[in-house]
């Protein structure tokens, strides 16, 4: 059984064996009563990496399901919540570990400073115990096996959706750049009609007013830049991606891999 000591006195915890994924629930008895669930994962931002530990509140793994009973209870407070160990670093360094979303009650209350406390302590002790499993890279494996299936589903429609915004932000450039020019070209054109025949109208068509001709033909190509620059994030973060596609599936990957030539 471990025993953690918190602010808001001691918990004992004991853990199960692990289940058919890896997880282990710990039972809470003491300060805090209920339970905690502990399953290997993937690393934060590098899901064909895993080295991480996810520990959440509850019986079941928060990335997937709303927190399940039995609950941490403080007080009679049941509260749900997720951390994640990074194993590449440090548990006591500042990437050790991770909280995605702050720890929360069943009311959608935020747990007071020492209830937070109290919680966190619980969860970085059992996550601790499971880190120290002589077992903990077959765990490792074992995640990977299990959850490649599902963080492949999950990245299908955010590579289609990056290759999308890659498409959508190159077409507009072009497009902008052509609408660009046209304005230049007509301004020429007016510039040239009113030098020999000037008038008010056509000087107000070559003012450089907001909306006109003049305004246009500057301000569209630096929309272009933008819509250049876009692009080129979009396509970072679908070369991340594509790597992690590939890092889960076992096949070489190139990091600037670029994805299909779009129709413009």
């Amino acid at each position: 059984m471990l025993v953690i000591r918190t602010l808001s006195g001691i918990v004992r915890a004991e853990p199960t064996a692990p289940d058919e994924t890896g997880s282990v629930l710990y039972e809470l008895t003491g300060a805090v009563r209920g339970t905690v669930h502990v399953c290997p994962t993937y690393r934060p931002h590098q899901w064909d990496d895993f080295r991480a530990l996810r520990v959440s509140l509850g019986s079941a793994n928060a990335l997937y399901e709303l927190p399940a009973e039995p609950l941490p209870r403080i007080r009679g407070r049941a509260f749900g919540g997720c951390l994640v160990r990074d194993l590449e670093h440090p548990a006591d360094g500042p990437e050790g570990w991770r909280e995605p979303w702050a720890l929360r009650d069943m009311e959608d209350r935020d747990a007071t400073p020492r209830m937070s406390e109290t919680l966190r302590a619980v969860m970085r002790g059992c996550g601790a115990d499971y880190e120290a499993r002589s077992d903990l890279d077959d765990m490792l494996r074992l995640a990977r096996r299990v959850e490649t299936p599902r963080l492949l589903a999950l990245l299908a429609p955010m590579i289609a959706e990056a290759e999308s915004e890659v498409c959508r932000y190159e077409r507009e450039a072009q497009q902008v750049r052509v609408e660009g020019r046209r304005c230049l070209q007509g301004w020429w054109l007016l510039a040239r009609m009113g030098s020999g025949c000037p008038s008010p109208l056509l000087a107000l068509l070559l003012s450089s007013q907001r909306g006109g001709l003049a305004h246009r033909s500057a301000w569209l190509p630096r929309w272009a830049e933008d819509l250049d620059r876009f692009a080129v994030k979009a396509r970072r973060v679908l070369g991340h991606f594509l790597s992690e596609r590939e890092g889960l599936t076992s096949r070489a990957v190139s990091p600037g891999r670029a994805p299909e030539t779009c129709s413009r």
